[in-house]
């Protein structure tokens, strides 16, 4: 079975290595989202994947704990990461593109497989929060759409993964004045829910300080932090984004940049 590549792969590993997942030691976090889904939705198998050109990473897995690496030719994930939509395969065995899988008819003997793509931006999918089990199974709409949030959540926390670590990269005290040091990174994304999320968490604040810092109903800003902005929200947006830059967060468009911002935290 050959690999299979999306149109822009180049572009999607660039981000890939950006965020510097592969190499990242294991995550708490990613656990915590694998056992999540693995009971919610009663499956011997949950993984977060993340594949590279020539291999699939398993950064975090519930049910196959030695399994850590496998070639991307043999992934399911290769397909997950092809659409937007979560991609399932309801019985591994019927399905003539994975009946002769090495993991289907050997061990862990995959029947059903569904995979929500991990999107860092548009097109931009690193990998997947997976589901496997070893009987076949369907797999309803409303279904898909909970294993979608699961995978939300796993980017959020690989955008807060590089959030931290392109800080602590960043941090330089001989251009700083004593006593402050500037953190710099991108992020490749306009600031709308993941980056408003990213700096309440960099300032520890909860979504009612940030309300009462910016003036903002809490419901609001729940509302921008789970669907995005809209016309109708710009200005709150605005409000926001004025109210992290006099707390030390600074968001500017990042010279040379396609689509992304730079963020620079002052840290005192």
């Amino acid at each position: 079975m050959a690999s299979l590549f999306p149109p822009n792969e180049v572009e999607r590993l660039a981000a890939l290595r950006k965020l510097g997942i592969v190499d990242a030691p294991a995550s708490p976090s990613l656990d915590r989202i694998c056992r999540v889904a693995q009971q919610l939705f009663n499956v011997p198998i949950a993984a977060v994947t993340f594949l590279d050109d020539t291999h699939q990473w398993l950064k975090a897995t519930i049910g196959i704990p030695d399994l850590k690496v496998t070639a991307r030719e043999h992934s399911f994930c290769q397909y997950t990461i092809m659409h937007d939509e979560v991609f399932v395969v309801p019985d591994a065995r019927a399905d003539q593109t994975f009946a002769a899988n090495p993991y289907v008819t050997g061990e862990p003997g995959i029947r059903f497989y569904a995979g929500a793509p991990l999107t860092t931006g548009p097109g931009i999918r690193l990998g997947s929060l997976c589901l496997i089990d070893t009987e076949p199974r369907e797999f309803h709409p409303d279904q898909a759409a909970v294993l979608a949030g699961l995978g939300r959540l796993v980017v959020d926390e690989l955008w807060l993964h590089h959030l931290e670590q392109a800080g602590l990269a960043k941090v330089s005290s001989e251009s700083a004045p004593a006593g402050e040091r500037p953190l710099a990174f991108d992020l490749a994304a306009p600031l709308t829910s993941e980056q408003i999320r990213a700096g309440r968490a960099l300032l520890n604040w909860s979504v009612r300080e940030l309300a009462d810092a910016s003036g903002i109903s809490a419901t609001t800003i729940k509302r921008i932090e789970a669907q995005g902005s809209d016309s109708v929200r710009k200005a709150s947006i605005e409000a926001i984004r004025r109210t992290m830059e006099t707390h030390g967060i600074e968001f500017t468009i990042s010279p040379g940049a396609k689509v992304g911002l730079s963020i620079e935290l002052k840290c005192k």
